[in-house]
């Protein structure tokens, strides 16, 4: 994620003067703007990638997703699990919390997955 390489094959995601080759789906905190300023932990991915998953992904299949060129695939914070220190040592709190960079950051966090804001979204057919 954080070099933009695919998320399959781990080569460089596809990339034109549209920008970046994503799938994203809508989810319940998707914004009113989807797919623009979503936010993803998902990597963009290579055309051939990109056509894999969209035949065999059991999830896109029952998803409302689109095919996205992005021009701004902005670094936006991390997720993972959040510990607390108790007299018997650390013990997990919450897991899957989001903790964006422009907020302070959340003590006791173990990240896990880096997320980036979609701007400058184009939906486009898959290549």
């Amino acid at each position: 994620m954080e070099r933009l390489l695919c998320q399959v094959c781990g080569e460089p995601a596809d990339r034109n003067e549209q920008g970046w080759l994503f799938l994203d789906w809508r989810r319940p905190d998707s914004p009113r703007t989807w797919p623009e300023r979503s936010i993803t932990s998902m990597p963009p991915l290579c055309v051939e990638h990109a056509r894999v998953s969209v035949r065999q992904c059991p999830f896109l299949r029952r998803a409302e997703y689109a095919v996205l060129r992005v021009r701004k695939p902005q670094l936006y914070g991390v997720s993972g699990t959040l510990y607390q220190l108790a007299d018997t040592g650390w013990h997990t709190s919450e897991n899957d919390v989001l903790s964006p960079y422009s907020s302070p950051r959340l003590p006791g966090m173990l990240a896990s997955r880096l997320h980036r804001q979609l701007r400058g979204v184009m939906v486009v057919d898959l290549p």
